[in-house]
């Protein structure tokens, strides 16, 4: 025997699938701004990459070129480029790149390379320390021209 369907019997009533939005809604409203956090912290993290990749194209350049190369920071336009210090800006080795969104330089120096690879400056090295609302990070680059990225 076989039993037909009411319209009562088949798939879910409307106070059902509100009830499931409603539970959505409340969970995507928690959920958001954790994103907002994480997005942040990303932003921060590759703004650092970016500034550890100049500082390491710079290093490489001077050793392969035999000269004196820098990476100058541009505080007021989130900037890093890298330049031959013997030539004119305009004609720059690599283009000025830009940190993300929300992202600022707090300080840092202009950092030479000599061509053996070495930094110029202090006995100890250099550091740049960059941060936006999820925190700061120091990319630092010690005398002998290693680069490394310190999250606080």
């Amino acid at each position: 025997m076989h039993h037909k369907a009411t319209q009562s019997e088949c798939g879910f009533s409307l106070v059902e699938l509100l009830l499931v939005v409603g539970i959505l809604a409340i969970t995507a409203a928690f959920a958001i701004p954790a994103l907002d956090g994480t997005m942040a912290s990303f932003r921060l993290r590759s703004s650092a990459d970016l500034i550890a990749g100049e500082l390491d194209a710079a290093r490489v350049m001077a050793i392969s070129r035999g000269a004196v190369f820098e990476v100058r920071l541009y505080p007021d336009q989130r900037g890093v480029q890298v330049l031959d210090p013997a030539d004119s800006v305009a004609n720059a080795p690599r283009t000025r790149k830009f940190l993300d969104q929300g992202v600022t330089i707090v300080n840092g120096p202009t950092i030479q390379f000599q061509p053996r690879g070495s930094c110029t400056g202090t006995t100890t090295g250099q550091e740049i320390q960059i941060r936006n609302d999820s925190g700061s990070i120091l990319v630092e680059v010690n005398k002998t021209g290693k680069i490394r990225v310190r999250y606080q």
